[in-house]
């Protein structure tokens, strides 16, 4: 008789009522006490389970001769093997259930850290924008310069603000109304479906071909979708290099509806008026310092014709090189040669704000944010600066560019900024959140070395550079090449893309207008 736990001849025998098993009393008792089971087969055992063996005889026999023969060794041998063995594997199983248990316990660590860093990232993507958008609409600080917003925010030395006129306290009070409905839903807005896929652009064809007058070259270009007259208008307003303003018909084969020899000098920029139904009016830019508005007319007899000039702005001291619509339809920025830029008021004419740049190169180019609070200028001397429309202030400049400026687009969400400069050909994008230049494409084989114009189209998913007499679009975020309008025989002065990106329409220095798009 062996104790089940030591394997030896027990003393004081008891035997368990639960396995059966003898034991040595001292050491069941203190095993109960420590675990409260019987050691055989795991089953709850107490101390009345336990049963006292009286023994005649505790004197245990030797084991028989029998027992020390060849085969019972080897029986003893292969029972202890077969212990090892059943414990060998039992701890086995232990070892797979702990490596299995680890490996899921990683498993969910690892997702842990994915979340948390997706979640970081958002936030510092979220306080970005925060810093270089939202941020900046706050007015600047009482005291003097060297005004620090945050470590989450941009550094920008303000001086103290002029006193607000009632005016412009109304312009800022529109602005920041606009800005709050359109941040709501332009982000979330998605492409409508009827937009041009990216293969579709890929395939664009020549739709028309308008043959210009090659004595006076097309400076600037616009385009307008909007019921007029009781029917859908898709015209092409173009300004000339001698100061003629011509609106095209698109619908019509490019047939002229009217025009007007708006200035005695050359058009920079055209701009399109057309937020009312029911009327339409556009704006023109020229180096004869001066700003006008015109009203397009619609006779009894079914004819159009341009009105007499009905504001007139002289907002600069020099030429006038971009106008920008202000999203809320009653403002525009204009920017000149004389480094300044002016916020002005369509419906009165009058200029509401003026912002001068000292000592800084002229402005050759400019663009508003899709928000309204933020205007891109860039000058002759390579610099594109950001201006927070309210508070006045030059809240960051981009350098990188080593010509002048040539074109200013902000992308639709808000998020990028394009430009490009004389000279070079190349397109930069700014990242507006991280106020960096994440990207730089190289046109190929360009046979021109400056880009005159960039623009991205409303849904954002392309940007077209014109080079030289090419127009290369590209799709965003891929960054390849889709097309190359070639259609022209001189440099290409300025483009717009049309509705959903079904088609662009391009203007050359000869006169000519092309529209390329997506073949009906």
């Amino acid at each position: 008789m062996f104790c089940a736990l030591s394997g030896e001849s027990p003393e004081d025998p008891v035997v368990s009522k639960v396995s059966g098993s003898v034991f040595e009393k001292r050491l069941i008792l203190k095993y109960i006490t420590d675990n409260g089971r019987d050691p055989v087969n795991g089953e709850d055992l107490s101390v009345d389970d336990l049963l006292p063996l009286k023994l005649t005889n505790k004197f245990i026999k030797p084991r028989p001769p029998a027992a020390s023969s060849i085969p019972n060794l080897l029986i003893s041998l292969q029972n202890e093997w077969d212990s090892v063995m059943l414990e060998t594997y039992q701890l086995k199983q232990q070892y797979h259930t702990a490596r299995q248990e680890l490996s899921n316990a990683l498993y969910e660590n690892d997702a842990a850290k994915r979340v948390i860093a997706r979640l970081m990232l958002e936030r510092d993507e979220a306080r970005a924008a925060l810093a270089s958008v939202q941020a900046t609409y706050t007015a600047p600080a009482p005291s003097g310069t060297g005004v620090s917003k945050g470590d989450d925010q941009m550094d920008v030395d303000q001086e103290r603000p002029a006193p607000v006129s009632e005016e412009l306290a109304r312009a800022h009070e529109k602005m920041q109304a606009t800005s709050a409905a359109l941040s709501k839903i332009r982000r979330k807005r998605k492409p409508a479906a009827t937009c041009a896929t990216a293969d579709q652009v890929r395939a664009y064809s020549q739709l028309l071909d308008i043959p210009g007058n090659k004595t006076s070259s097309i400076s600037s270009l616009d385009i307008v979708q909007q019921t007029f007259a009781g029917e859908k208008r898709d015209w092409i307003i173009t300004g000339s290099a001698k100061g003629k303003i011509t609106i095209l018909d698109r619908d019509d084969g490019g047939k002229a509806v009217a025009s007007v020899a708006a200035h005695k000098t050359p058009v920079r920029d055209v701009l399109w008026k057309g937020t009312e139904a029911g009327s339409l009016s556009f704006l023109t830019a020229s180096t004869d310092k001066t700003i006008k508005m015109y009203d397009v007319e619609h006779s009894e007899d079914a004819d159009f014709r341009i009105s007499k000039v009905k504001h007139t702005w002289k907002s600069h001291t020099a030429a006038v090189a971009s106008l920008s619509m202000h999203p809320t339809g009653d403002y525009f920025i204009s920017a000149g040669d004389d480094a300044t830029w002016a916020l002005n008021d369509i419906n009165t004419g009058e200029t509401v704000s003026r912002v001068e740049l000292p000592g800084g190169a002229g402005y050759t180019a400019g663009h508003i944010h899709p928000d309204g609070l933020i205007y891109g200028a860039g000058g002759a001397d390579s610099v594109v600066r950001l201006w927070d429309v309210r508070s006045q202030s030059n809240v960051q400049n981009f350098e990188g560019h080593k010509g002048k400026i040539t074109g200013i687009s902000f992308s639709e969400n808000g998020y990028y900024l394009a430009t490009s400069a004389d000279g070079e050909a190349v397109v930069k994008f700014w990242d507006l959140r991280k106020l960096t230049d994440f990207k730089t494409i190289e046109i190929e084989d360009a046979k021109d070395t400056g880009v005159s114009k960039v623009h991205f189209d409303y849904s954002g998913q392309f940007v077209g550079a014109a080079c030289g007499s090419e127009l290369r679009v590209y799709v965003i975020k891929q960054w390849t090449q889709l097309c190359n309008v070639a259609g022209h025989s001189a440099t290409i002065a300025d483009f717009k893309f049309g509705t959903d990106a079904q088609y662009v329409v391009t203007g050359g220095s000869k006169g000519e207008v092309i529209v390329d798009g997506v073949a009906a």
